[in-house]
């Protein structure tokens, strides 16, 4: 078990948190097991964030309570290094979160979101959120994105971050060649866009939004 401070560090305040929002990635596991990640000194709970094979690099978005000034993360079998990037927190005031029905803003596909073909290696993909599908024009600070790869040809991984701004150096998602592979993504906006960036080889992106952060 790992128990990991949480407030206080990398812009996170010391005092008024009550969760927040972590890309907990799995890697180099020696076998099959989960992760689980709940808040500290609490009970065990009988649920997984992540299930891995031996081999494996998954990737899974835990919103999880902050306890302490800390969150556990557990390891069920085997050995495993874990990563645990945080994109956001709550705290008791800030924005308020608007869901919305799950719609496609980009799919490379068939050229939904203005872009048609698959994103080479090295390649950047700017979309825009804000006036489309129900998301207001102005005043939105974040966005909820269900984001998936598929046809990669090659293994890599996809961040994705605010627009214009320095790409930041941890992933949302790790894939191999040809796989599928989706994670959700909660991602400030920034000149009312998001950016995707594809680090090796080729692969087609989607994203479906889920809602959206408004101050």
């Amino acid at each position: 078990m790992v128990s990991l401070q949480v407030t206080g560090v990398k812009g996170v305040p010391a005092t008024g948190v009550t969760a927040v929002v972590m890309n907990v990635t799995a890697v180099n596991p020696t076998g099959s097991g989960h992760i689980i990640v709940y808040p500290d000194g609490r009970p065990l709970p009988n649920v997984s964030n992540l299930n891995y094979e031996a081999g494996n690099i998954v990737a899974n978005l835990v919103t999880v309570p902050v306890v302490n000034g800390k969150v556990d993360l557990r390891n069920s079998a085997g050995d495993v290094d874990l990563i645990a990037d945080v994109t956001g927190y709550y705290g008791d005031s800030g924005s308020t979160y608007s869901p919305t029905t799950p719609v496609r803003l980009l799919d490379t596909r068939n050229g939904v979101g203005a872009r048609a073909g698959a994103v080479s290696g090295g390649g950047v993909v700017s979309m825009r959120v804000t006036g489309l599908e129900g998301v207001p024009v102005s005043g939105v600070t974040a966005v909820v994105l269900n984001v998936t790869v598929t046809e990669p040809t090659a293994d890599g991984h996809l961040i994705v971050y605010p627009h214009g701004t320095d790409r930041p150096g941890v992933s949302n998602l790790n894939f191999t060649a040809g796989q599928t592979r989706a994670n959700l993504v909660v991602v400030p906006v920034v000149d009312g866009r998001v950016t995707f960036f594809n680090n090796w080889g080729d692969t087609h992106v989607i994203a479906d939004l889920s809602g959206y952060f408004t101050a």
